[in-house]
């Protein structure tokens, strides 16, 4: 899987060149957020734009991919998520086990919020 990356000051895109929204997705992701985490990445965005073939395989690695991502203290946000995405998590019951955003506009602004939240609470 190939993806375009665009690395930022405090985050990095990553979007996917696939149509398919899948579990081998969410592997080569996860495979691409490693190797850029050794590069110095802490915080992803993933744009989902070109994702419009959504597979129902998808749903847990993504949810697995975000907590590790969470657990390791950096931020995972998927952007311009398609609605069948959505819809599948609605019916998943699991809406808000990803974080994700329309714009990226928004996303920037969670990730943000993320960093700001994670340096509040290592001053305390």
């Amino acid at each position: 899987m190939t993806f375009k990356i665009d690395a930022k000051e405090q985050f990095t895109v990553i979007t996917p060149q696939s149509s398919a929204l899948n579990a081998q997705l969410a592997a080569d992701l996860a495979e691409q957020c490693q190797e850029l985490t050794q590069k110095g990445s802490l915080n992803f965005i993933v744009d989902l734009a070109l994702c419009q073939d959504v597979h129902t395989d998808f749903l847990m690695p993504f949810i697995q991919l975000s907590a590790q991502q969470y657990e390791e203290g950096r931020s995972f946000v998927l952007v311009h998520p398609a609605s069948k995405m959505l819809q599948m998590l609605k019916d998943e019951d699991a809406i808000d086990s990803l974080n994700y955003a329309p714009t990226f506009i928004e996303a920037i602004d969670i990730v943000n919020m993320e960093i700001l939240e994670r340096d509040l609470y290592s001053e305390e």
